[in-house]
This record gives structure tokens, C-alpha cells and sequence, in this order.
């Protein structure tokens, strides 16, 4: 840390712990180019700018078996900047409790799909309003992901620093009720393309898919996923704090979507999935995944169904272990023919 930060982060390099960036292969930025604000000083209208380098031969675009960047990862890119600018006004420094660091909700729109011969993602990223309360330190940032013409991905989003204690005394979303079950077809989530390898395969099996069942009468479906400790994610996001990203979550809600998709439009491996096009889409996290959880449950409500389109627009929930966690609104899905 004190390579990265200077001498004031050097207590973190022995001892105490500091939250870190995700490792290889959930790291997606590989320059700094910018940074307009006051080193060790955790106010608000400091601003960044940080570079990716998208490869044709990414390992993601192999998993996805989609000539598109997973959302996951256009998140991440983000998402990571965001916490690049946090460690260098020093958040951490403020408390002498180690502090764990995670995303706590966001509001984004994708204007256009990433591919593999994009070139350069530039990342600008503004710190907007911070706060400190009974130990806790919440800040809002705004960011925009451009390619080397115009924004593909903007929006804002809010993190939270908080103590082991605090993240221990998990309540969910205290406010929200996941969907009862009803009757509907079961099935193994698929293997094959057009869906996503072992290694961003989020979903095991599809417990429930009702067509037109849910409260609007226009489709629910809900997958689970047993949690494996040894999950290559759980290395790598994060050093010395293992937790399920939240992006890769809001992966599993889209691939339920995927799921109730082809259910819909039945084709084949020649199609391309467009995940979140052009709409604003909402989510919160209020709890974590970690190593000991057992079980994950993804639940997908269809609240808007295209068919001249065939697109999807779902809400939903993630629980771990029965509980709400995650909530996910106005998440969209395209199904396209592969070009």
C-alpha cells in the first residue's frame, strides 16, 4: 500500500488491513492517468481518470461466448476507479478500525455494447458527497466509460467503508419480500453457447420458470447456485476479505433473464445476448456473499415483455442463504441475432 499511497499508508503494509482492488483476472484498469484532488483528504469534488486496454483475447469473452463484454466486467471498470480514487484521499486513514469497503447501490445506463476490438476504455470518475457516521463512511461518486469516440456507460453509484463488526450483523433488505413460489418447469441451467462457460456460469439450475406467472402476469423464473469456497472470484475480490462481487450478482439476475429468454424465443447458439441496452437500471446490495454462505437464489420478475423486440425488462432479489440481499429494477435484456 505504501508503494501505491506514500509513507501515511505504510501502517497498512504490515498489520492492519487496507481494502484492495481486485486481483487478476477481476482487475479491469491498468493506468492512471489523472487525478485532480488533495491526496489524504477524504472531501468531496476530487475527480479521476483511468485507463483499461480491452484485448480480443480477454478471458471473459471467451467465458461469456458472446463477441460482447459481460456487464459484470463493464461494471467493474467503474466501479474500480471509483475505489482507486477513494484510497487516495485517504478513507482509510480516518479511522483506526480497519475498514472493509463495498458498493452499496447504483443508478446506470449502457448506451452501447463494448466489443472485443474497442481498444482503450477511458474511465472519468467524480467523488460527489461524502459522510461520516458512528464509524461508518459513505460516498457518492458519478462516472462515465468512454471508447475512443463517445460514453458507452454513465451513471452514479454510492460505496460504504465499515468495520468487520458492522458487516458481520447482516440484515438484508429489511423492507422486501421475496416472491412466493409457484408451479413452473425446472431445469439445469445450460451448458452450451450461446451461455456462458463454468467460469461466469453463475446459475446451476432454473428451480422455477413460470411463463406468465409473477404479479404482472408476464413471466417470473428463479435460479440457485451453491456456494463454493473455492470459487476462483472469492481469491480474487478481495485480498484478505473474500466476498462474492456484487457485479458478478447482478451477472446471475441476467442470466435467469437469459434463461426465461430462450424460453421465450427459442433459437440457437447464433444468437447474441444485449444485456441492459439503453435504459436506466437500478440496484442495491445490503449484505455479501462470503466463502461460508451456502446457497445463493436469484429471483426474476417480469414486468415488461417486446416480442416484436424480444427483449426483457425484469426486477428482482438476491438471497443468500434466504436472505434478501440484493434487489435489482429495470434490468433489460435483448436477444439479437449473432452479426
Amino acid at each position: 500500500p505504501s508503494e501505491a499511497f506514500g509513507e501515511p499508508y505504510r501502517i497498512f503494509d504490515e498489520g492492519r488491513f487496507v481494502a484492495r482492488l481486485p486481483a487478476p483476472p477481476f482487475s479491469f484498469i491498468d493506468r492512471v492517468n489523472r487525478i485532480e484532488a488533495e491526496q489524504y483528504k477524504m472531501v468531496a469534488g476530487g475527480s479521476i481518470e483511468a485507463h483499461y486496454d480491452v484485448s480480443p483475447e480477454a478471458w471473459y469473452f471467451e467465458a461469456e461466448r458472446q463477441p460482447i463484454m459481460p456487464y459484470a466486467v463493464l461494471i467493474e471498470t467503474a466501479l474500480q476507479t471509483c475505489g482507486f480514487l477513494a484510497a487516495y484521499i485517504g478513507s482509510a486513514l480516518t479511522n483506526p478500525v480497519d475498514l472493509a469497503f463495498r458498493n452499496l447501490e447504483g443508478e446506470a445506463e449502457l448506451l452501447e455494447p463494448v466489443y472485443p476490438d474497442t481498444g482503450t476504455l477511458t474511465t472519468r470518475v467524480r467523488l460527489l458527497r461524502v459522510a461520516v457516521s458512528g464509524g461508518m463512511i459513505i460516498q457518492s461518486y458519478e462516472f462515465a466509460v468512454r471508447n475512443a469516440a463517445r460514453v458507452v456507460y454513465q451513471g452514479q453509484t454510492t460505496f460504504g467503508f465499515f468495520s468487520r463488526d458492522a458487516l458481520a450483523q447482516q440484515v438484508g433488505i429489511r423492507e422486501a419480500r421475496a416472491y412466493e413460489p409457484m408451479e413452473g418447469r425446472r431445469f439445469d441451467y445450460p451448458r452450451a453457447a450461446p451461455f456462458p462457460d463454468d467460469r461466469l456460469r453463475m446459475i446451476d439450475r432454473i428451480e422455477c420458470f413460470a411463463p406468465d406467472g409473477g404479479p404482472h402476469g408476464l413471466g417470473f423464473i428463479e435460479g440457485q447456485k451453491q456456494v463454493d469456497p473455492k470459487e476462483w472470484f472469492f481469491k480474487a475480490h478481495f485480498y484478505q476479505d473474500p466476498v462474492w462481487p456484487g457485479s458478478l450478482g447482478l451477472e446471475a439476475f441476467l442470466q435467469v433473464m437469459k434463461a426465461a429468454a430462450l424460453q421465450y424465443w427459442p433459437d440457437n447458439e447464433s444468437v447474441r445476448f444485449l444485456s441492459c441496452p439503453g435504459k436506466k437500471h437500478r440496484w442495491r446490495y445490503r449484505g455479501q456473499v462470503i466463502p461460508t454462505s451456502k446457497e445463493v437464489t436469484v429471483q426474476a420478475v417480469i414486468t415488461a415483455r417486446d416480442e416484436a423486440t424480444r427483449t426483457l425488462t425484469a426486477d428482482g432479489f438476491l438471497l443468500v442463504d434466504g436472505l434478501i440481499i440484493y434487489q435489482m429494477n429495470d434490468f433489460t435484456l435483448q436477444v439479437d441475432e449473432r452479426t
